[in-house]
């Protein structure tokens, strides 16, 4: 690590013209015209210290912890220092605020590797120039180093936003699931007008559903501000916002431009659903994979024990997944032992086993999926084709492939990372592509149950 010290030396001299030995005079240049007289003030420019990240002052110490995680945790790890930088540089360069405050007597920058040097003297010449607030900027810089120079999956929120999103991805506020991919299906860090912000799943008795938001909605502006060059994780927490207040929302919808107030509010999750709308053919809905799933299938598959079953129609359409431990479990009551899930990072592979004793060995089961079932809940449902031989029916699902870790911040912020990859039993992977159905077909929200579980029964 390099120590730079900048300070500015103001240096007078006199020049001398040469006679007799001893003799020394001075030529007065004529005065100027009055209207030629000009006065010019230069601030001096705050002396600055590069340090490194062992002891970083407040300002710059997130940069350092989201850093080090980064190259510590991340799937492509070590970090690739020179492209974290310039994307942490473009987040400063685009940071603006009105807010002044009195500039430090030597500006002391703590930064990872020499790499993020320039970030130092750019920090430099606007605080000298703008008396910029440092803290403020460096998030900023933070903010579009995580969310743009990494994969889609990891992130980070500031504090003040870490209710953005949940654990599985679902915008908090509203309760929609958004996504970002270009014209190969590639997912996109920014929004732009080849990777447009769009909603994927509406979640069902929440502020989006209520206001009329539907998939396949693309989002053009929050607040009547264009969201094309926001990060995607960026957009999302500005629409997430606190949970409260209202937020306009400018959506294109079938070559339409509409407009929606969406009152924001705390999510309602929903639950587990079960039916018997057959003799002998359970239907078992589940919304997601947060930490009380198991139990909740455990419980309905009890009470399709006590009727009496021996298949069941598994829905896990607009399913944004959660967490891998849930969908262990949930894969373990249909499948007796064995891997269901691989996990694996440049180094090394971890297989994954189902909980031996699960009710719904012996039955038969059909998966319903479309483009909103994402993550865990495609682990589950491609899980269950390669070690059951379920059939799966509808569209191709989302292509989430990242098995993420959650860290909490110093400064109350929060940081995601994808540390490894997923694939199914067989080896197969949903990156880029998603899991595509047995049989693909349209399996609307607006069917009902009895409807669903005869098309399930037809196809499977």
């Amino acid at each position: 690590m390099r120590l730079r010290l900048f300070a500015l030396f103001l240096a007078i001299a006199a020049c001398g013209g040469s006679g007799e030995t001893g003799t020394t005079t001075s030529t007065l240049p004529a005065p100027l015209p009055d209207d030629q007289i000009t006065t010019t003030t230069a601030d001096p420019t705050i002396p600055l210290e590069v340090a490194d990240c062992v002891a970083p002052q407040i300002t710059f110490a997130t940069l350092c912890e989201v850093y080090e995680l980064i190259d510590k945790w991340h799937i492509d790890r070590p970090a690739n220092g020179a492209v974290l930088a310039a994307a942490a540089l473009e987040g400063l360069m685009g940071f603006e605020t009105d807010e002044t405050e009195e500039p430090p007597r030597i500006l002391i920058c703590a930064v990872p590797g020499d790499e993020f040097i320039e970030l130092c003297d750019e920090v430099q010449r606007r605080v000298t120039e703008e008396r910029m607030p440092v803290g403020p900027a460096i998030d900023a810089a933070v903010l579009r180093m995580a969310n743009t120079a990494l994969d889609p999956f990891s992130y980070y929120v500031p504090p003040g936003q870490t209710g953005a999103y949940r654990s599985n991805g679902v915008v908090g506020g509203i309760g929609v699931l958004l996504d970002a991919t270009d014209a190969v299906g590639s997912k996109c860090a920014l929004v732009t007008q080849v990777c447009e912000l769009r909603v994927v799943v509406v979640v069902d008795d929440n502020p989006a559903a209520d206001a009329g938001l539907e998939p396949g909605d693309v989002i053009t502006a929050v607040d009547g501000t264009s969201v094309d060059g926001l990060g995607f994780v960026e957009a999302g927490t500005l629409i997430a916002g606190d949970e409260t207040g209202v937020i306009d929302l400018t959506v294109r919808r079938d070559g339409q431009t509409l407009e929606f107030a969406i009152s924001r509010s705390p999510l309602t999750v929903p639950s587990v659903d079960v039916e018997m709308p057959r003799a002998g053919v359970g239907y078992l809905r589940i919304p997601d994979f947060e930490a009380d799933i198991p139990q909740l299938v455990n419980d309905a598959l009890d009470s399709l024990e006590e009727i009496g079953y021996h298949t069941v129609v598994l829905d896990l359409r607009d399913n944004p997944g959660g967490f891998v431990d849930a969908a262990v479990y949930v894969i373990s009551e249909f499948v007796d032992g064995g891997v269901i899930i691989i996990e694996s990072d440049r180094s090394d592979q971890l297989e994954l086993e189902a909980v031996e004793g699960g009710q719904a060995v012996n039955k038969e089961v059909i998966v319903l999926v479309n483009e909103g079932t994402a993550s865990a809940a495609e682990i589950t449902a491609m899980a269950l084709r390669d070690r059951r031989g379920a059939t799966i029916l509808g569209k191709t699902t989302f292509g989430k492939h990242a098995v993420q870790l959650l860290f909490d911040l110093d400064n109350g912020g929060e940081l995601l990372v994808a540390v490894a990859d997923w694939a199914g039993p067989s080896g197969t992977s949903v990156e880029g592509l998603g899991l595509e159905p047995d049989v693909e077909i349209d399996l609307p929200q607006t069917l009902s149950i009895d409807e669903l579980v005869q098309i399930a029964l037809d196809n499977a």
